[in-house]
């Protein structure tokens, strides 16, 4: 226990404050008590004494900080407690009196305990007298067994008097000394507790390495003080801080030999499997002797007989950590000699126990490596039993894809670093099947990613290699809108052979070829003549990552195909769990759920995307996921949550020059701004989507925000932008016929062409299929409902106003519906109610009362006039007409009355 003073601040222990201040405030009011506090070492327990003590300044505190040293000494915790006090002996009566001396004197012996232990309490009895008197035992496990009885004695005695006695240490009370006296359990943190400390404790720690840093310390303080930010391995295994190691180490050496070989079995039993091997040693155990009973005193257990466990991965480590290497190796001894000779657990375990390099060993452990990431840890032992480096490359270069399969970008990096040292580039290329490259485009410079991956293509012979690099390699040039790149690629992949891949590629060369490739143009046209379905499903099998990006799809119109597609790949991937593309296939639904209106769906599709991503450290699917967010949120008029999204995705996304993320960034926060009614704001952020040369210029992108843009264009009264979009998204119909192009290019000739404005939203929405993108066609439904009401067609307004509303509602598009709304009210006939005077708001036009509201929001006459589609003169026509109707002056007084009567 260290300093009283300002008691230092605790995260999430104040309830065990409460328990212990309960306890405190009966000894202010003259009746005492005692607590033993205990969990697993690193777990708070010094801390919270320390804090109780500090806070406690009008009680007075004697403490008693034995020794390991001396835990074979008799009497020497109770030395230095009573030392201090040594001047109240004389009080005592004499035989009492010669007890304590004797102590002091270093000549008490066992049978003189209990006269010791009525003499400590009568000795406490006296100072308390005066005011409440606090003992405050740390580190209980280190006393001496003639102390701990007289603590323990006082303990269950002190009710009568002011006295508290608090005693930390590693075992529930029952069953020893301090049998009887209240326990007080120290549990783990909670997560949200552990985040804090962790905040707190390590400045600087972004949201993912928090993340796996609260799951890797399991709740102990220690531990999350000595954790790094990064982590050896996926498998379970835990870094453990000296601090940490030295706490458990003493922690074993006080159990008895069974239970410690008990703990230090269960330490080095496989987090995956063992059970059965580990049941049976447990009960083996204790049918010979008090095992089991001692081991769950301990409270580093968290299971039952049956299913034997220690609570938490880091008591895994730290236990294992501590043990000695006979420990550890007896221990896997015992596991091997259980299980069945050849099978993975056995071999596992084997290897342990091997002290040098054995390529036999090695070689066992690499035929029983599993799927996923629990191949790992096996393949990273096998690499440290090879006796050849190219064999430890390759184990190494196996382990690393493993890793970044099983969402562990660090740890990828990592291994492959440590395969690529053992030999050379080439082979560790060669051996993780172009895993550099990748790991590139997942977090790296995307043009830098595309020269690895094209390089490495050249380095395999196996056809089904080069087909994934060479996809990769497409992403990476599609995502920095470089054409040039892209075609470069699909060149390369022409010249393979892999089965199955001259059947698809001219589709796929369609699909992500550069908008100038003659053969796109051609062979678009034949799309129509596919089962499209099938063509899907035919590239899933060839190469899952040929299929088309979510916005490439979309702009094809390819989004139900694909969808399914997409959907089966991530069922796949969730049963073989390849957490890193199931990532990239949520990244994919999300985009395509929200265009078929589920945005439930696609919302949780992306939050898991993310969490995963993140976690992965796979950023250019974080990206994407936040992207799909950031789309949501502005559509919902959530503008706050656009700006953190997408600060946080052009931050990451810039360095990388990934023009896919950045353009979708910058068209989030121009639909916010669009929707908040700012149309100039909105055509700065649009405009530059198609602008050569900016960082945000992407044509896909481009292509699928077209009707914000132009839009955006109308209401800025800068049309020219709208039209060179709009000629854009013709040119796209020619070549692709897809029905959303289509759709969307009748509304943008509606916008544009004021004399075609009817034709051309009849023709919009008489487009086959334009309901399934549900909040397009709600929209197109909106700006025709608009159009009508301001050619005074009211009924024929509402029918559409209303259909609008209606799904706007149900997709929870907060400023449509509201927009949809206003609409909708302005189509109702004029008021014709009227004051005496014949003034008041009941007098406006529906017209006029839409002009005053927007005024009234300090919105110019040139605003005004570009939301409500009206001239500066009409505004400043229909303001003279609200002043003179309401008698009022100014738009500060406008402002005032409609606050009043709304």
């Amino acid at each position: 226990m260290r300093a009283t003073g300002v008691p230092a601040r605790l995260v999430g222990r104040q309830a065990e404050i409460d328990a212990v201040t309960v306890v405190l405030d009966r000894a202010r009011r003259g009746t005492g008590g005692a607590l033993v506090l205990w969990g697993e070492p690193g777990i708070g327990k010094t801390a919270l004494l320390d804090h109780v003590t500090a806070a406690s300044p009008d009680i007075a505190a004697w403490a008693v900080q034995p020794a390991r040293c001396e835990s074979g000494t008799p009497f020497a915790g109770l030395y230095t407690l009573l030392r201090p006090v040594e001047h109240l002996i004389a009080t005592l009566p004499v035989p009492q009196a010669a007890a304590l001396r004797g102590v002091l004197a270093g000549e008490a012996t066992g049978p003189g305990r209990l006269l010791s232990a009525v003499a400590v309490l009568s000795l406490l009895s006296a100072p308390a007298v005066d005011g409440p008197l606090l003992i405050v035992v740390d580190d209980a496990h280190r006393l001496d067994a003639e102390t701990a009885f007289v603590l323990g004695f006082v303990a269950r005695r002190v009710r009568t008097d002011p006295v508290v006695v608090l005693i930390a240490g590693h075992d529930t009370p029952a069953g020893g000394p301090w049998e009887g006296v209240d326990p007080l359990a120290v549990g783990p943190l909670a997560d949200h507790d552990a985040a804090q400390l962790l905040a707190a404790a390590h400045p600087g720690l972004d949201a993912t390495a928090v993340t796996r840093a609260v799951a890797a310390g399991g709740g102990n303080p220690l531990a999350l003080h000595e954790l790094p930010t990064r982590f050896d391995d996926l498998a379970g295994t835990v870094p453990v801080g000296p601090r940490l190691r030295k706490a458990f180490a003493e922690r074993l050496q006080t159990m008895q030999p069974p239970a410690r070989e008990l703990v230090v079995l269960l330490a080095a039993a496989r987090a995956d499997g063992d059970q059965l091997t580990l049941a049976r040693a447990a009960h083996s155990r204790d049918a010979e002797e008090p095992v089991w009973e001692e081991t769950l005193r301990s409270g580093l257990l968290a299971g039952t007989p049956d299913r034997p466990a220690l609570r938490h991965p880091v008591v895994r480590a730290a236990v294992y950590a501590s043990a000695s290497p006979s420990e550890r190796r007896t221990g896997h001894r015992t596991l091997a000699a259980a299980l069945p000779p050849g099978s993975r657990g056995h071999v596992w375990h084997r290897a342990a126990t091997v002290p040098d390099v054995d390529e036999e060993i090695a070689g066992l452990l690499e035929q029983t490596v599993p799927s996923g990431a629990g191949a790992v840890p096996i393949l990273r032992r096998a690499a440290e039993l090879s006796a050849d480096p190219a064999a430890a490359t390759r184990r190494l270069a196996g382990a690393a894809v493993a890793a970044w399969h099983g969402g562990d970008a660090t740890m990828a990096h990592r291994l492959l670093a440590d395969a690529a040292s053992l030999t050379d580039e080439v082979q560790a290329t060669r051996a993780s099947r172009g895993l550099r490259g990748v790991l590139e485009l997942a977090e790296g410079s995307l043009e830098r990613a595309h020269r690895s991956l094209s390089r490495d293509i050249a380095e395999f012979d196996g056809p089904r290699t080069r087909v994934e690099l060479g996809a990769a390699a497409l992403h990476a040039g599609w995502s920095a809108a470089r054409d040039d790149l892209v075609g470069e690629t699909l060149t390369r992949l022409a010249g393979l052979t892999t089965p199955g891949l001259p059947d698809i590629l001219p589709i796929v060369r369609t699909w992500w070829g550069p908008a100038t490739d003659s053969a796109r143009a051609e062979s678009s046209a034949d799309l129509g003549a596919v089962d499209l379905g099938d063509v899907m499903a035919h590239i899933s099998r060839v190469e899952s990552q040929l299929l088309p990006t979510s916005p490439l799809g979309l702009v094809w119109g390819l989004d139900e195909p694909l969808a399914d597609a997409v959907h089966a790949l991530a069922r796949r991937h969730r049963r073989h769990a390849d957490g890193t593309s199931l990532a990239a296939a949520l990244a994919r639904i999300a985009r395509l759920d929200i265009a078929a209106g589920r945005w439930a769906a696609a919302e949780d599709a992306a939050a898991e995307g993310l969490a995963s991503a993140e976690r992965i450290g796979a950023e250019h699917i974080a990206a994407e996921c936040r992207n799909c967010l950031g789309w949501l949120a502005a559509v919902r008029g959530d503008g706050r949550s656009v700006g953190q999204l997408t600060v946080r995705t052009l931050q990451l996304a810039a360095p990388r020059r990934d023009r896919a993320v950045i353009a979708s960034a910058h068209w989030n926060r121009g639909m916010a701004a669009l929707a908040a009614g700012r149309a100039d704001a909105a055509l700065d952020l649009l405009a530059r989507l198609d602008e050569h040369g900016h960082e945000a210029a992407h044509s896909t992108v481009a292509l699928l925000a077209s009707l914000d843009t132009i839009e955006a264009a109308v209401h800025a009264r800068r049309p020219e932008i709208g039209r060179r979009r709009a000629e854009a998204l013709d040119a796209w119909v020619r070549r692709t016929d897809a029905h959303w192009a289509r759709f969307t290019a009748h509304l943008a000739r509606a916008l544009l062409d004021e004399p075609a404005a009817e034709r051309s939203y009849r023709a919009a929405l008489d487009v086959p299929g334009a309901s399934r993108r549900p909040f397009d066609h709600a929209r197109a439904r909106l700006l025709y409902g608009e159009w009508l009401r301001r050619q005074r067609r009211r009924q024929d307004a509402r029918r559409h106003l209303d259909a609008a509303a209606e799904t706007f509602h149900a997709l929870g598009a907060r400023p449509m519906l509201e927009r949809a709304r206003r609409e909708q009210r302005l189509t109702k006939a004029p008021a014709r109610r009227a004051t005496a005077a014949g003034t008041g708001l009941a007098t406006l036009t529906a017209q006029e009362r839409r002009v005053a509201q927007l005024a009234a929001g300090d919105l110019t006459n040139r605003e005004i006039g570009a939301r409500m589609r009206i001239s500066d003169r009409t505004v400043g026509h229909h303001l003279s007409h609200v002043f003179a109707k309401l008698g009022l002056r100014s738009r500060r007084d406008l402002a005032a009355m409609l606050g009043r009567d709304g």
